[in-house]
């Protein structure tokens, strides 16, 4: 073997190594309650490894994504001279941002150059944590462990799981993306079917426990734009059809028999008190108004970390408290980033090519989290760049699990024919 060919062999190697070792890294996103979380470090021993090895020269990221890249990371960069308090926190700030455009470009790259396989592996390690998640869910609910208060958000109260994660408003997006891989299973493959259904039984209870109105109603949003695309789709329309209304007369079964019983559970229930308007609602929407005023007078923004120190309140508004901190040329780059990841699914979707449905996946869960973003602030949620990552890829079919079953039967079939006898 020559040189060259051995430093071609070596660099392979590399390559695939850091695609394990960064799919294991998504794997563990599941489990964040603690900081720098195990997937972060993972993930930086996944972008080492890629330094080493020799990437694939290719376009995978768009001029307007490109130009938002530049954008976010210079004028987030640029927002630290304008900083007054805590300097170090705000400099974490912008160092949490870096590694967030670093997990959306290297996904963006990995879907690219592996296609199918890499959409269905990306998505498959989220709904495991998604469902690894779940279990705690369960284990708090059920109170099966010493202390499973802190489980749940606030002391001493036991209402919102919050899991492995810190926060239940950041726990219930995250199950999103998974739950609806698990969706497609469930209509697409008779084999895994059942275990799916049970993987989807156990996020639902999760998704509501988190008692996220946001998450609530960016889980409906999704679902319900995907279970169109699904719908639409010939191969799957008639499993969706046919699983809605399953749904339809399942729900209608439960209302029907036991409607009294649901309406007194409900009455005085946190559930009811969840759905009704809440007393910090009113001054929630408040800040945010105040929020776009005062960026106008600053547009280079007041610095990372600085809202609450400065105004003595954080707009919950991903792109208005970035506009805040980083400035508005900064937000113009996040606004690009996650457009042109729309733009790309939308066009995608219409001109209705093999592997639209994926593109329509992705779509659904960015459209559910743009409308939450307007009431939270999503900047650091390392989901929402790892779905703007996946808008990027090379697909070029619309079923979820062939691609790595066709790539097995071909190294199995490879593994046979370089087969020999021993001597």
């Amino acid at each position: 073997m020559t040189t060259r060919a051995r430093t071609n062999s070596v660099s392979d190697a590399l390559g695939a190594l850091s695609w394990r070792v960064y799919i294991f890294a998504v794997l563990l996103s599941f489990f964040v309650v603690v900081e720098p979380a195990p997937t972060d470090l993972v993930f930086m021993i996944a972008v080492a490894i890629f330094c080493f090895s020799r990437p694939v020269t290719t376009n995978f990221l768009s001029g307007s994504a490109l130009l938002g890249v530049y954008l976010y990371l210079a004028f987030s960069v640029l927002s630290l001279i304008f900083v007054e308090f805590v300097f170090v926190f705000a400099v974490r700030a912008v160092a949490i941002e870096f590694y967030m455009i670093g997990l959306f470009v290297m996904t963006a790259y990995f879907v690219k150059t592996r296609g199918d396989q890499a959409f269905a592996t990306i998505l498959g390690a989220m709904a495991i944590g998604g469902v690894l998640a779940s279990f705690v869910t369960l284990v708090a609910l059920l109170d099966l462990i010493p202390n499973s208060e802190i489980l749940f958000r606030g002391e001493g109260a036991r209402n919102r799981v919050k899991a492995t994660f810190k926060d239940p408003n950041v726990f219930g997006p995250f199950l999103v993306p998974g739950f609806l891989f698990l969706a497609w299973v469930v209509v697409e493959s008779a084999r895994f079917r059942l275990l799916a259904l049970g993987a989807m039984g156990l996020v639902t209870i999760s998704l509501i426990a988190t008692f996220s109105r946001g998450a609530w109603v960016h889980a409906f949003i999704s679902l319900s734009v995907f279970s169109l695309a699904l719908l639409i789709y010939r191969p799957t329309a008639r499993a969706m059809f046919t699983a809605i209304v399953w749904f339809a007369i399942i729900a209608c079964c439960i209302g029907l028999l036991f409607l009294d019983q649901i309406t007194t559970r409900l009455a005085d229930s946190f559930f009811a008190q969840r759905l009704s308007l809440q007393s910090y609602d009113t001054s929630r929407f408040g800040y945010v108004a105040d929020a776009a005023r005062q960026i106008w007078e600053h547009p280079l923004g007041i610095g990372p970390f600085q809202a609450r120190y400065v105004y003595g309140y954080l707009p919950h508004n991903t792109f208005v408290a970035f506009a805040m901190h980083n400035g508005l040329l900064a937000c113009l780059g996040l606004i690009l980033i996650y457009g042109s990841a729309m733009a790309r699914c939308i066009i995608k979707v219409v001109n209705q090519q093999p592997g639209w449905t994926k593109y329509a996946l992705v779509f659904s869960v960015l459209l559910g989290l743009v409308v939450l973003m307007q009431v939270v602030g999503a900047i650091h949620w390392r989901h929402m760049y790892l779905v703007c990552g996946l808008a990027f890829g090379t697909y070029t079919t619309d079923t979820l699990l062939v691609a790595s079953n066709k790539l097995s039967r071909r190294k199995g079939v490879a593994r046979r024919r370089n087969w020999q006898p021993a001597e």
